[in-house]
């Protein structure tokens, strides 16, 4: 699995279906496939360094339905570029109604 940073909005967006895709750069050493899934955890950055994972943050799961190579490279990593794709989350049919019984009436059993 791997894991890549994000902001609050972002995994808000991701966890509530508003957001199913993301453009990322490609582990070093590292492939990512359909059915593969990707964690985007919570993360601080400061100017000039690398984004730092915010221990007992906030964080999404998904499971990727496409991944396409973009052709270029992250101008600050050097690394590949991929477009990952996901079923948006939070977005699942409602469980259908149970069916209603019917209820058969009861006579009143009388005290003798």
């Amino acid at each position: 699995m791997n894991s890549y940073p994000a902001n609050e909005q972002r995994i808000s967006e991701i966890e509530r279906g508003r957001s199913c895709g993301a453009v990322v750069p490609l582990p070093p050493g590292g492939s990512l496939a359909v059915g593969d899934t990707v964690l985007f955890a919570l993360s601080q950055s400061r100017a000039g360094q690398q984004p730092s994972y915010v221990k007992g943050g906030d964080s999404v799961l998904v499971s990727l339905t496409d991944v396409v190579d973009l052709g270029t490279t992250d101008p600050i990593t050097g690394q590949a570029l991929v477009q990952l794709s996901w079923k948006p989350l939070g977005q699942e049919a409602a469980p259908a109604p149970a069916p209603k019984r019917n209820a058969k009436a009861r006579s009143p059993h009388k005290a003798v």
